[in-house]
This record gives structure tokens, C-alpha cells and sequence, in this order.
């Protein structure tokens, strides 16, 4: 029965550390691991889907802007288009 607590908090944990490298909700991640275990790992390794009006960290200041912005609007530096 132990080993059965061991695993579900594992597949959590992996779940967590591999959405948070992502910039993902880590805490959500860790409850689908927990929860769904290796269904929540396969679901972790998928590339994020592009949505209008997601985010990214300016290259300059490392504060968080719109993905679509065209100069950050802390540091004013310009930003290249992807």
C-alpha cells in the first residue's frame, strides 16, 4: 500500500517539474499527476498551444509582456518579432 502512495506522489512530482520548466501551472500539474498519473506526464510533454494573447518574458528586463508586443513597456527596448 505504501508503494502505492510512493508512486502516485511521484508521478505528481514529475508532473510539477515538467510543467514548471515549461511555464506551466505547477500546482495544477501536480494535482493531474497525483490524480492521473502517467496520463498527466504524456499530456506535460505536449508543446503548449499558441493562443492570441499569451504572454513572454521581455529578452532585456525579464518582465512578463504580451507575446505580440512590439517594445516592452518597462524598459522600452524593441522587441524582434517572432
Amino acid at each position: 500500500m505504501h508503494a502505492f502512495w510512493f508512486v502516485t506522489l511521484a508521478f505528481g512530482v514529475v508532473a510539477s517539474i515538467i510543467a514548471f520548466g515549461k511555464g506551466r501551472n505547477s500546482l495544477g500539474w501536480f494535482v493531474a499527476g497525483t490524480f492521473i498519473g502517467p496520463f498527466a506526464l504524456i499530456v506535460a510533454f505536449l508543446p503548449p498551444i499558441e493562443r492570441e494573447g499569451m504572454f513572454a518574458r521581455c529578452p532585456s528586463c525579464r518582465e512578463v509582456i504580451r507575446a505580440d508586443a512590439g517594445t516592452c513597456r518597462y524598459c522600452h527596448t524593441a522587441l524582434i518579432p517572432a
